[in-house]
């Protein structure tokens, strides 16, 4: 999540940070005051998966730069599994909680991402209902998504996305290009 062109979910843009100084300068600034240490941890996009049981997949696949998945036309209920690592527990058993979640997506024709959800293991932590659906406008995208809470993972962390193509005509595509997280403690 310490990418130049970064973004909350209420769409704050990141501050463009040349690094260098050997300081930690994660862009945006997350708010971690109640925690002293934290590991960010990123995952190529080659990771992510697409449902089985999602309808309206004209086709899915790994690139050395992303995993793609074309929509057919009409698409409207497609989920792809963004699957993390997770800590049971630190050295001396603190559970390192999360917060930020960050995405590294492109779209193409109407395609967009239109839910966000976090799972510890097979219990949902959080649903994100978004009122303006994730779209790129040129090139990737990276959205910093705020949890609005510390949640604990310790059974494996799936952040998934549910994804649409409203265009009635056309093929949509979304590429994901990487994934993270902020685990705190």
């Amino acid at each position: 999540m310490a990418e130049a062109e970064g973004t909350s979910m209420n769409r704050d843009t990141a501050a463009s940070n040349s690094g260098g100084s050997g300081i930690d300068t994660e862009t945006p600034v997350l708010d971690g005051g109640i925690f002293s240490q934290y590991d960010t941890v990123f995952f190529h996009g080659s990771m992510a998966e697409n449902h089985i049981n999602s309808l309206g997949v004209y086709r899915e696949g790994d690139w050395a730069n992303c995993h793609e998945i074309i929509l057919n036309a009409s698409a409207s209920q497609v989920y792809v599994n963004c699957p993390y690592f997770s800590y049971d527990s630190k050295q001396g058993g603190i559970l390192p909680s999360v917060r930020y979640l960050g995405l590294q997506y492109m779209t193409y024709g109407a395609a967009e991402i239109y839910r966000i959800e976090a799972f510890n293991g097979e219990t949902l932590r959080k649903r994100i209902d978004l009122d303006t659906p994730l779209k790129s406008t040129g090139g990737y995208s990276v959205q910093v998504i705020n949890l609005d809470g510390w949640y604990g993972f310790n059974r494996g962390l799936n952040m998934c996305l549910w994804i649409r193509n409203p265009s009635t005509t056309s093929y949509g595509q979304v590429d994901i290009g990487g994934y993270g997280a902020r685990y705190e403690w």
